[in-house]
Formats: C-alpha cells, sequence, structure tokens
C-alpha cells in the first residue's frame, strides 16, 4: 500500500507542471477485421468487434502529444473458445498534430502506436492467452470550447496472438488479425 502512496504522489509531482497539457478521454471504434489462423492449414475469416478506450496524455496542441490508454475489445466471435470473447489491452501512441492557418481550432494528426494485452481461455493448457498490437493511422482533433476536444480517426491495427497449442500431440496454432478501425473519441485538456 506504501509503494502505491509513493509511486502516485511522484506522479502526481511529476505531471503538476505540465497540467495545462494534460488531458484524459475516451474512443469508441470498430473494426471489421480478417482474423487468420494457420496450423496444419491456414484460415481467414471476418470477426468484427468493438473498442472502448480510456485514455491519458500530454502534448502541445498542433505539436507532439503522447497517450497512455486501456481497451476494452469485445469481438462479435469467439477466437479461441465458446465462451470468451473480450480482450484487455494496455498501449500508447505518440501523436503528431499538425495546424491549419485557415481554420482555427482545428488539428489533423498521424499516430503510431503499440498495445500488449491478454483475453481468458477455457480448455487449454494456460487460462489465457496474450497478444501484441500495432496501430499507425491519421485523424483530426476539434477543440469545440475551452478544455474540451471531439476527435475522430482511422487506424489500421494489426495484432498477433500467442501461439497455442491445440491438441496433446503439439499441434500449434498461430493467430494474427488486421484492418482499419474508424473511431470517435471526446478528450478533455486541464
Amino acid at each position: 500500500m506504501k509503494k502505491s502512496l509513493v509511486f502516485v504522489s511522484l506522479l502526481a509531482i511529476g505531471t503538476t507542471s505540465a497540467m495545462a497539457d494534460t488531458y484524459v478521454g475516451v474512443d469508441y471504434g470498430a473494426n471489421a477485421n480478417t482474423q487468420k489462423a494457420s496450423g496444419g492449414s491456414t484460415v481467414s475469416r471476418s470477426n468484427k468487434y468493438s473498442d472502448f478506450s480510456f485514455k491519458v496524455g500530454s502534448g502541445t496542441d498542433g505539436d507532439w502529444k503522447s497517450q497512455f490508454r486501456i481497451s476494452s475489445i469485445s469481438y462479435d466471435k469467439p477466437i479461441f473458445d465458446a465462451t470468451h470473447k473480450t480482450l484487455i489491452e494496455f498501449g500508447g501512441d505518440v501523436i503528431k498534430e499538425f495546424t491549419i492557418d485557415s481554420v482555427k481550432n482545428l488539428y489533423p494528426y498521424v499516430k503510431i502506436g503499440l498495445g500488449f494485452g491478454s483475453m481468458s481461455v477455457d480448455g487449454y493448457s494456460k487460462s489465457s492467452i496474450a497478444e501484441v498490437s500495432f496501430n499507425a493511422g491519421v485523424g483530426v482533433s476539434y477543440k469545440a470550447i475551452d478544455h474540451l476536444y471531439i476527435i475522430g480517426g482511422v487506424d489500421y491495427v494489426g495484432r498477433k496472438w500467442q501461439d497455442i497449442q491445440v491438441d496433446l500431440a503439439g499441434d500449434t496454432v498461430s493467430v494474427t488479425d488486421g484492418g482499419a478501425q474508424p473511431y470517435i473519441g471526446v478528450n478533455y485538456a486541464f
């Protein structure tokens, strides 16, 4: 408990000077991606998902920003077993915003990021399976009123799941998925 309080205190002290550049936000996105599973043969299928993210970031309007996020990603179809379809992912993004001289409060941006997550599974030697993701995209941030930004964009998201053993003979399956993910969101800057 004491370690947690010390960490939170140091984090608060470290971010106090940058409070004017700090923001929190939420995003909602949806993806109609293609999953590929390969083992003895390769099988492709469509598996849509929705992605709800909470994020904390820092940076200057029209310049560089960075953010950390936690996402709850719910797939339409199960990936590894019949019951679990939700992935919890932690990630970070680097964002470069640009200014448009003729349009005030509109900031187009490019973004790149990484994520790491885990999903519960049943019927395998492990109770969860890990994944790593990569995203790159474009979007726009609009400062609607003081402190409040409306954002929207499209990311390409690629994900590689941990190989998983599917039978006692030691056969493994490797799963990847990827596709374009449009999203909308709101940021509140302090």
